[in-house]
């Protein structure tokens, strides 16, 4: 009788083992099963490169970061949605890299300047290497001057570019 509990408890054991990083994994965000995309990155790629002559420039709004400082960002759009947003420096009105931080406590560019640069840097934007994001879908960069300014995301099944919720968030919220 011992030996049976012994066995079962150690059968348990060894269970529990097995399971525990696949419990330990659902509670992480976007730990779901992934849906493997249909269409390829280069596919993902010649979608956005497609949209880059049709993206116009939304209203250019400020936010407050978490110091106090200023942060300048203007979307980018695609048939009335706001599919990307690039970031500028408050101070000088330099177009930032994905990733760059920039800490002013003043604006000192208009939304005009603003949006007259990222309207010009549209024009130059191309495309980079593209990979698979959380949900399954295409992540893409746009490169400006070969470095990475904003995202674009493509639906990996039926290939349409998605809308960047997050940012159409930050404008109905900040973009006055």
């Amino acid at each position: 009788m011992k030996t049976a509990i012994r066995a079962m408890i150690g059968m348990l054991a060894i269970a529990l083992l097995c399971a525990g990083p696949a419990l330990a994994k659902k509670g992480k965000k976007g730990g779901g099963p992934q849906v493997p995309p249909i269409i390829t990155a280069e596919q993902a790629k010649g979608t956005v490169s497609a949209a880059i002559p049709n993206l116009s420039v939304g209203k250019p709004f400020t936010k407050q970061g978490k110091r106090g400082d200023i942060k300048l960002e203007v979307p980018l759009m695609l048939e009335g949605k706001i599919v990307a947003k690039a970031r500028l420096n408050p101070v000088t009105g330099e177009v930032l890299l994905k990733g760059q931080k920039s800490w002013a406590q003043k604006l000192s560019v208009t939304p005009e300047q603003a949006a007259k640069t990222v309207q010009g840097m549209v024009s130059e934007l191309q495309v980079g290497a593209a990979w698979l994001g959380k949900q399954g879908e295409w992540k893409v960069p746009l490169l400006y001057k070969g470095s990475a300014v904003a995202e674009m995301s493509v639906h990996g099944q039926n290939g349409s570019v998605l809308p960047d919720w997050k940012a159409a968030r930050d404008v109905s919220f900040f973009g006055r």
